[in-house]
């Protein structure tokens, strides 16, 4: 646990955060299948170096330590409408697009990944930099449910 600590110390230094609260406790042998536990995990942790694991559309995703911050990528679906991914590079936020729209779109398509990150000005920004910093890769939307950005 002295080492994982370590760990999220350097990540949190990574993403700029001078205070945040947070609790260890091994979940890898516990979690419920729907989310996500089993062979994929156990790969990672056989294989994957030290560092932290995000929970995504895609399945789980290792981050070497210390983690890089996430930008927002943007595209448009087979429809033309704006899709969006929190994700610390174009691999990762092509990986989360196509999960989310391959079902859908019956079709081969190419997405044109832009990173947006620093292009979204007020009002629509709203929460992002806070979104962003918390870590979580996955799909994103702002709307007013949710008073701003939230990744799923």
């Amino acid at each position: 646990m002295e080492h994982a600590s370590i760990l999220i110390e350097d990540h949190f230094v990574a993403l700029g955060l001078t205070e945040a609260r947070y609790k260890l406790q091994r979940v890898d042998e516990v979690l419920p299948e729907e989310w996500g536990g089993g062979a994929e995990l156990d790969e990672i942790l056989e294989n994957a170096p030290a560092g932290l694991v995000s929970f995504t559309d895609i399945g789980w995703v290792a981050h070497t330590a210390p983690v890089h911050k996430l930008r927002l990528f943007a595209s448009e679906d087979s429809r033309g409408i704006p899709i969006y991914a929190a994700a610390p590079n174009k691999g990762v936020a092509l990986a989360l697009m196509v999960n989310t729209q391959l079902p859908r779109a019956g079709q081969v398509y190419t997405f044109d990944i832009r990173d947006v990150t620093d292009t979204i000005v007020e009002p629509e920004r709203k929460n992002l930099d806070k979104v962003l910093a918390a870590g979580q890769a996955g799909i994103a939307e702002c709307d007013e449910e949710h008073d701003g950005w939230w990744v799923w």
